[in-house]
Formats: C-alpha cells, sequence, structure tokens
C-alpha cells in the first residue's frame, strides 16, 4: 500500500469516527435552570449542587471541577463562604464528560472543547438572570481552570463572562520532563482513534502520582464514586491544545485574576505558572499565591484551610473594590 493512500485512509477514518462527534446548534427554548438541573445549549440536561446564603447574593461563585471530579469537590470552599463571608453563593456543575454526566455513554469523552464553553455560558446567563445584582465569579480547578480561562477568551459577549476569575492549579505548559515524542504521538493517535480510551497513569507512565501529600491519585479516586477510569484519546488531546495555548489565551484577561498553585504539584510546573503569570496583561490585575509545600488538588491537601482562607480574603478585596 502506498503512503499517500496509506494516509488517505486514515484521513477517511479520522472523519468517520469524528462525524458522529459534531456540536449540536443552540436550542434557546431549552437553555433553562431546574431544580438542580442545567438545560444546556443543547437541551442536555446536566446537574449542579447550589450553596445559597439566606439573603439574596452580592457575589456568586460559578465553580468548574476538574478532571475525574464532581461538583461535590467545591464543598469545602463553598461551606466555608457561607460561615465566614455571608451573601456570597456557589453554584457547581457536573462537567459534561466526566463522571457525573447522566449520558453515561459520554463519560470519559468530549466531541469539541466549545461544548464545555457553552455550558458554561449557559449557566452563567442563568445565574446572572436568577441574580442580576449580584458580581459573577467563575472559579476553575485544573481542568475546570482551563475551561474557565479559555472559555472567557473564546467570547466578547458580556453575557457570557464573569466579572472575576479564579485560578487554582492551572496547567499552562506541558511539562518540560514529558516526551516530546509521546505528546506528538497522542496528538497523531487522536486524530486516528478518537474513542480510544487511556488512564491518565498510562498517558504519564507513572503509577504513584501523588496529589494529596501522601495522597496517591489512585487512592484519591478509590474514594470517588464518580470517577472515570479512562479518557478519550480526543478529550485529552483536547486538553493538551488548550493547555499549549493558554498563555494566548492569558492575555484576554481584562479583569481580576486569583492564580493558586503548589511547588509539589506533579502536573504543573511552578516555574511555568510563575512564567505564565508574569505575561498576563495588567488588565488581568493579578493576585498570584504560591503553596510550595502544597499539592494539585489544594481544596483537599495539608494546606487547604489557608488556600480556602486565601480566597475568602480575596473575594472579599474584590466585593469591598467593587462597592466603591
Amino acid at each position: 500500500m502506498s503512503p499517500r493512500l496509506l494516509r488517505s485512509l486514515f484521513a477517511l477514518a479520522s472523519c468517520f469516527l469524528l462525524a458522529h462527534c459534531t456540536p449540536s446548534l443552540a436550542v434557546p427554548d431549552s437553555i433553562r435552570l431546574e431544580k438542580n438541573s442545567l438545560h444546556s445549549f443543547d437541551g442536555d440536561v446536566l446537574p449542579f449542587t447550589e450553596w445559597l446564603p439566606k439573603s439574596e447574593p452580592e457575589l456568586v461563585l460559578i465553580a468548574v471541577h476538574g478532571i475525574s471530579g464532581a461538583a461535590s469537590d467545591y464543598r469545602p470552599l463553598a461551606e466555608h463562604l457561607l460561615s465566614d463571608f455571608p451573601g456570597t453563593a456557589v453554584y457547581a456543575a457536573e462537567t459534561r464528560g466526566q463522571g457525573n454526566d447522566p449520558i453515561a455513554s459520554r463519560q470519559g469523552d468530549i466531541c469539541h472543547r466549545s461544548e464545555w464553553f457553552r455550558d458554561l455560558y449557559s449557566f452563567t446567563r442563568l445565574i446572572k438572570q436568577k441574580h442580576p445584582k449580584a458580581k459573577i465569579v467563575w472559579c476553575g480547578e485544573s481542568m475546570g481552570s482551563l475551561i474557565a480561562l479559555h472559555a472567557y477568551a473564546a467570547t466578547e459577549d458580556p453575557r457570557n463572562r464573569c466579572d472575576a476569575l479564579v485560578l487554582s492549579s492551572p496547567i499552562v505548559a506541558i511539562r518540560g520532563d514529558f516526551p516530546v515524542w509521546k505528546e506528538k504521538l497522542a496528538h497523531f493517535l487522536a486524530q486516528l482513534m478518537p474513542s480510544y480510551r487511556v488512564s491518565l497513569e498510562g498517558l504519564s507512565g507513572q503509577k504513584e502520582v501523588e496529589v494529596v501529600k501522601g495522597v496517591t491519585h489512585q487512592d484519591q479516586v478509590n474514594l470517588n464514586d464518580y470517577h472515570v477510569e479512562r479518557h478519550t484519546l480526543r478529550l485529552l488531546s483536547t486538553l493538551g491544545e488548550m493547555i499549549s495555548t493558554s498563555a494566548a489565551a492569558g492575555q484576554n484577561l481584562d479583569i481580576p485574576v486569583l492564580l493558586l498553585h503548589g511547588g509539589q504539584d506533579v502536573f504543573s510546573d511552578p516555574k511555568d505558572v510563575e512564567k505564565f503569570a508574569s505575561k498576563l496583561p495588567p488588565a488581568a490585575t493579578l493576585t498570584r499565591n504560591f503553596y510550595p509545600e502544597s499539592y494539585h488538588l489544594l481544596f483537599f491537601d495539608h494546606e487547604s484551610t489557608r488556600v480556602i482562607s486565601d480566597i475568602t480574603k480575596w473575594l472579599k478585596k474584590l466585593k469591598t473594590s467593587s462597592n466603591k
């Protein structure tokens, strides 16, 4: 078989495999909130969790969880805010393609990054309608940080955007110790076999990845019934592309940004995060909190109390400055 024919067959196979995964067109009448359910841009339903104060909130956090995570990951932060910063609400939707996605066949997969963005836009518009006087803050953790960062950069419509942004443990560059050949191979295979699934450990080549001090990724996921064992190459390739273009997306930030990261984060080199932060435009009004002894899952790590307290202090300053 000639190389040219082989390439043509590969391209045809890719088109066939991707054809069933074209993002749906928006159905405006379907976008609505029901009790703990977001009816998103395409009519699909995503559960959400809310933590509401007794009075009408002046500030609302819309939280986006990480890979193999869930809305409940934000419970420690939300409960602290309810007790220490009255007037703040937290809404966290389950992310499309993750373990609490009601469409089981889609768990571990995503058609296109725009679906994540449009879910967040839909949720944001509806929350703004529900709380029209509140400031909106997006809070993303790990993969959720990527979604929030790129979603903000991908639209100029103020109805879709937040007023401030929290990026917790963002992965803003491919680590220098990750083999380039493996990165290129993953992207190639994602085009050839987009639905093929691999584990994060299999991709990294490491079985014991510490995400919390003294706790490995495998130990952590064993506690969660929403863990996704394997993700498609399409989803992992999408994340890889978003990581590689984080610096460019950051140039679109023109709102207050709180950046949180740990020195022991195996997924993100602190120097890469520092470089990303140094190149943000002045309009981003950046606050960067670095925790040298903390790992990837900051909300559950040994310094979680300090991290959550720092977020609360930043939000209080944000509220004070916006009231002037």
